[in-house]
């Protein structure tokens, strides 16, 4: 088999995205390369997931090897010859490129080992959803889990139904979209990290229940494009999907609340981080805790650091509403983890009900909880 680098390089660059490095086994170290056709697939699995990736030929040819992923991919990924001639021998796989090189193929006793496909038998939903819907969930979702305390399992996933997608910690990220038909699904951080496969492509999406052993039934998931078929197996029931309290969290992040104000995202974090400082134990032998103080007045806001000693101030921008003097006190770290995750020059800040802020910008809305005292 004779093919393209640069072209080869690309379907290995994607399969290697979706190689799981968290687990040592056998399995997920294996890269299975099978023909059909004019068409070479690109396997991988890691028991949760399989992930096939497309690599069309030129013409007919037969070809299957069973090898360590991470060897295979960064030898690819390092060949700068204009083409490739791989062919499989009793126990490796021949690479002629810069050089000759010989990988060794992985038996199960005495047969190829193969990667075991992940398939949903009984599909009760299927419909096509935006690859940027995908990306936003992978963005902005993700970033909640990266703040605040988790104490449920159910605060490691994502919750995804037709309305949108949440994950939640302490506080909590809700992302709005719609979706063709209602579902209600939660996803692993690991399945989710794969979402950067699929760029702004329509990605088809099935989701299906096939019956297991003792009476169970597993939830799967697929995604796939003309070039990527993702499976996942969920292990979600409808008890984990129900603690989720999804009504309370979108709630509050529609909330009418009494002040709204608009500030300048750059200016805000760059003031944070400064004030930061003031927390870190430079010069001091105390951490403290990075709660600051947010003083709010009728054109301005002043954000303090932990002693309420250091300050800002900061100029609203238009569409701001301050009715009366009101003062809060924020995790700065947390804070700042949204402000992060943020790209838009400007976000809106409504708050006012004691309990939370919400920090708004086109369809996602984080909400970040009040802290009672900032000596807690």
């Amino acid at each position: 088999m004779v093919i393209r680098t640069e072209a080869f390089k690309e379907a290995c660059s994607t399969i290697l995205a979706a190689t799981d490095s968290s687990e040592l086994s056998t399995l997920t170290e294996t890269l299975e390369l099978k023909s059909e056709g004019k068409v070479l697939y690109l396997n991988i699995t890691n028991k949760e997931y399989y992930c096939s990736v497309k690599f069309n030929l030129d013409h007919e040819e037969e070809f299957h090897a069973t090898v360590n992923a991470t060897l295979f991919l960064k030898l690819i990924a390092a060949l700068t010859s204009d083409t490739i001639e791989m062919t499989v021998q009793t126990n490796h796989v021949s690479i002629k490129a810069n050089g000759n090189y010989k990988i060794p193929l992985i038996f199960e006793g005495e047969n190829l080992l193969e990667v075991p496909v992940i398939t949903i038998n009984n599909v009760t939903s299927q419909f096509s959803i935006g690859g940027e819907i995908l990306q936003s969930i992978l963005n902005y979702n993700s970033k909640e889990l990266l703040k605040g305390t988790i104490a449920q399992p159910v605060q490691k996933m994502f919750y995804i139904d037709e309305q949108g997608c949440i994950t939640f910690t302490s506080g909590a990220c809700v992302n709005s979209f719609t979706l063709a038909q209602p579902i209600k699904i939660l996803l692993k951080a690991k399945l989710v990290k794969l979402f950067k496969l699929f760029k702004n492509n329509a990605v088809n999406f099935k989701l299906g229940y096939d019956p297991v052993a003792g009476g169970l039934t597993q939830t799967k998931v697929s995604f796939e494009t003309p070039t990527i078929t993702l499976t996942a197996i969920t292990e979600c029931d409808n008890s984990l999907i129900n603690s989720v309290p999804v009504a309370a969290i979108r709630g509050r992040a529609s909330f009418t609340y009494p002040h709204s104000v608009v500030l300048n995202r750059l200016a805000l974090t760059e003031a944070i981080n400064r004030l930061l400082l003031f927390s870190a134990g430079y010069g001091s032998k105390q951490n403290l805790k990075p709660y600051s103080t947010f003083e709010f007045k009728p054109d301005y806001v002043m954000v303090y650091d932990s002693n309420k000693e250091n300050f800002e101030k900061l100029i609203y921008q238009n569409g701001s509403k301050v009715t009366d003097e009101y003062s809060m006190i924020l995790d700065l770290v947390d804070f700042k983890t949204v402000l992060d995750g943020c790209s838009d020059e400007y976000i809106t800040l409504s708050f006012g009900n004691n309990k939370a802020v919400v920090l708004k910008r086109a369809n996602i809305a984080n909400v970040i909880p009040e802290c009672r005292s900032a000596s807690n």
